[in-house]
């Protein structure tokens, strides 16, 4: 019986001490105003009874104002007013901003973490950048090191060196000039030797041509016509043909020069210049001849003697 006794005083007593502080706690908190530092409120109230830190600018301290339904019931946040202080100051009384200001500090966290991962990505970016920077500038001096020896002659090469060099700077005025330069000297060039290509192939066709004048001068020798009159040509080179005109009737023809039209390859009239001594009367059996000459890088298709007393005949040089 005494021992119970005993506990029940020191219950007693310590109740009554829980309550005094709280009622102390309640007195004090009536005297806390936003804005006072945390010393003034430390001073006032003492330790608080229960303290939640966020970060280095907010936390919150709780103080008890309730007993609760036992003597001996731990202190809670329920049993106790929050003081929220931002920067060392009281914010407010009685509101537990912990909620709030841990979702922010969490935005915030995650907002610095993506600003440090982007500022690690931009400094990445600019290494980057200034290793390509360096690598090129390496690719030019050597580019600029080849194309140096290379003759002007060489405008293919140039060309292609100095292509490379403004595709590395496209700003590079110099660059802009010579492959400008290069081009056109390439084009030329290239016509050039498109026109000694097109004089060699007529030199080799011209020198096949003379080459067959002998094979040629057989068959065009012959005498052939329509049964009026009979044409013979002898090829002697150099835009010269000698011609014969026979009359193979029983009639009288005449010959002109007017009456001679001489083709060429692509089917067009030639100026010619015609002997006079074509200005003839042949009786049955008698011959006109005489030289009909031509520029000479012509080559001759066929040779046409036409009037309206002979009618038409011709020789071909194919």
């Amino acid at each position: 019986m005494r021992i119970g006794a005993i506990v029940f005083i020191a219950a007693v007593v310590l109740s009554a001490c829980v309550h005094l502080d709280i009622n102390r706690n309640i007195n004090a908190l009536k005297r806390i105003q936003p804005g006072d530092s945390q010393e003034v409120v430390f001073a006032t109230l003492g330790p608080p009874d229960l303290r939640n830190d966020i970060s280095d600018k907010h936390f919150v301290t709780f103080y008890r104002t309730k007993a609760g339904n036992l003597s001996g019931t731990p202190v809670s946040a329920a049993l106790c007013t929050p003081i929220s202080f931002e920067n060392g100051k009281v914010v407010v009384v009685g509101e537990d901003l912990t909620e709030r200001w841990t979702r922010e500090e969490k935005e915030r966290l995650h907002q610095a973490a993506v600003a440090e991962r982007e500022q690690q990505q931009a400094q990445m970016a600019e290494t980057a950048l200034q290793r390509a920077k360096a690598a090129r500038q390496e690719k030019i001096k050597a580019l600029e090191k080849e194309v140096k020896p290379v003759p002007a002659s060489n405008a293919a090469l140039n060309l292609k060196l100095y292509r490379q060099l403004l595709e590395l700077d496209p700003g590079n005025s110099r660059y802009q000039k010579k492959v400008a330069v290069y081009e056109d000297r390439l084009v030329k060039q290239k016509k050039a030797r498109d026109e000694r290509a097109v004089r060699s192939a007529k030199a080799k066709h011209r020198q096949a041509w003379e080459q067959a004048r002998e094979k040629r001068n057989k068959k065009l020798r012959q005498y052939t016509g329509n049964g009026i009159a009979e044409m013979a040509v002898h090829d002697m080179g150099n835009g010269s043909l000698y011609v014969w005109i026979k009359n193979v009737s029983n009639q009288i023809i005449t010959t002109h020069p007017d009456y001679f039209t001489l083709i060429d390859s692509e089917n067009n009239p030639v100026a010619c210049e015609i002997s006079d001594s074509f200005d003839r009367v042949l009786e049955p059996g008698s011959i006109s001849h005489g030289k009909i000459e031509y520029n000479r890088e012509i080559e001759p298709k066929e040779l046409i003697f036409q009037n309206r007393e002979s009618g038409r005949i011709s020789k071909s040089f194919q």
